[in-house]
């Protein structure tokens, strides 16, 4: 074997080790142009096929990839995972995280497209069923919205973030015991599920279950004390039931994190008008 079909090959393999699964191709199928009998070119394209067909990128090009999505280095993100894509055409995580790029971008067709190809390569990507039910409900689609948290459901029941989704969804859509259903599968999975408490709470003030909405609230502001809409929505819940020197110190607790807050505001200016009126 020549020195310089030698330098090929272990300029190859460093290839292939970060991922540059297209460069490497070419250095092999160069070796093989000069040398159409060496086993290891060989070998090294086969490799190259199954890692294409079958393999996910290296596990540190995602990682910089979502450190640069992280930090809102999205355009950045998307070269780096164009590069990608050429090399594992069939990476259902690559696509989902383009997803979520083009989402960032607000190029919603676009990261609908990308949700439904990673689903396409791994049927039970639940996380991917999750992400495109956010991304549906953003743009409108809440049939379908619903009907990618149950599937991401029916794949992980145990998904604290998809039974929060699906439990606002059945509120706003009336499905109010259901609704429960899933805060209290969210709380039960994840119990610093401040969101999730919160949501259980205003669900069961519109069951008119006073004292467990009061008990949802208070746990959601222990959990998360500057959680402004919670310390609003305990003050509703005790206005509700004539506690208002209560309501309203949970009105100047919620106006204090956010003083722009329209519903402490409003509920605050009600209060206030009650109290004259009286």
């Amino acid at each position: 074997m020549s020195i310089k079909t030698q330098r090929l090959l272990t300029r190859s393999k460093k290839l292939v080790k970060k991922g540059s699964i297209e460069e490497a191709k070419k250095l092999y199928s160069m070796i093989l142009k000069d040398s159409p009998q060496n086993q290891e070119a060989k070998l090294g394209l086969l490799a190259l096929k199954d890692l294409k067909d079958n393999q996910e990128p290296p596990q540190a090009n995602i990682q910089s990839i979502v450190a640069l999505y992280s930090n809102n280095q999205i355009q950045e993100a998307l070269v780096d995972i164009e590069a990608l894509v050429k090399d594992f055409p069939n990476s259902p995580i690559l696509y989902n995280i383009r997803a979520s790029c083009y989402k960032a971008n607000g190029q919603m067709d676009a990261s609908v497209n990308d949700y439904e190809k990673a689903i396409t390569l791994k049927p039970d990507y639940a996380e991917a069923y999750y992400n495109l039910g956010v991304t549906l409900r953003e743009v409108g689609q809440i049939d379908a919205a619903l009907k990618s948290y149950e599937k991401a459901l029916a794949i992980k029941h145990e998904y604290p973030g998809a039974h929060n989704n699906l439990g606002t969804i059945l509120l706003d859509l009336g499905s109010l015991d259901s609704a429960v259903d899933h805060f209290e599968w969210a709380v039960a999975f994840k119990p610093d599920y401040a969101e999730a408490h919160n949501n259980l709470g205003v669900v069961e003030r519109q069951q008119e279950k006073f004292d467990q909405a009061i008990k949802s609230f208070e746990k959601a502001i222990d959990i998360q004390p500057n959680y402004v809409q919670a310390h609003s929505n305990l003050g509703n819940t005790l206005q509700d039931i004539g506690q208002l020197d209560a309501a309203m110190t949970c009105y100047e607790n919620a106006l204090a994190i956010n003083p722009d807050y329209s519903e402490a505001l409003k509920g605050a200016q009600s209060l206030l008008k009650y109290q004259h009126d009286l």
